[in-house]
């Protein structure tokens, strides 16, 4: 539960990283994005999926939590920039359960998939270059799943556009 109070830190700021800057992306190797990329979740309604389904256009795979304010904060600007951006595949993994998921849909509307990856994904975010396991954390993907951005804490919705206005 200590893990979690750190998560919720206030200010921790947004920080983009750029493919091609090794100290950046380059800390996640490609046995942990096949591992993302196979691992098989359910979305809300019970309907298995896993990542490599959405890497047919670009992906924004953001990791969130019911129980994580800025995550919750975030979504509107996520799914105004899926509803703006057809040609880019937005995800949801929740680091949480379907049951406080569903009670959180019924709250909080958004128009992309969510899926119920469980408190495991906090060990996947780690092997995926987020060594605190602080939410949100986005991974953003060129078509076919190339690494291209990491972003640790809430997304800033213009910097945001801006990275896919480039893929």
């Amino acid at each position: 539960m200590a893990g979690g109070v750190l998560l919720l830190l206030p200010g921790i700021k947004a920080l983009a990283m750029q493919a091609g800057s090794s100290s950046e992306i380059g800390d996640v190797s490609q046995e942990a994005l096949d591992a993302l990329f196979d691992l098989s979740v359910p979305d809300i309604s019970g309907q298995a999926h896993t990542v490599r389904e959405y890497t047919n256009k670009p992906l924004v795979l953001n990791f969130w939590a019911t129980w994580c304010p800025p995550c919750v904060k975030e979504m509107p600007d996520l799914d105004a920039l899926h509803q703006a951006y057809p040609n880019v595949n937005f995800v949801g993994f929740a680091a949480d359960s379907e049951r406080n998921m569903l009670k959180f849909e019924e709250k909080v509307k958004v128009s992309y998939p969510l899926l119920v990856a469980g408190m495991g994904s906090i060990g996947l975010m780690k092997k995926l270059g987020n060594k605190s396991g602080g939410l949100p954390f986005t991974l953003v993907f060129d078509t076919g799943g190339k690494l291209r951005y990491k972003i640790l804490g809430q997304v800033e919705k213009d910097e945001l556009e801006q990275i896919l206005k480039t893929l």
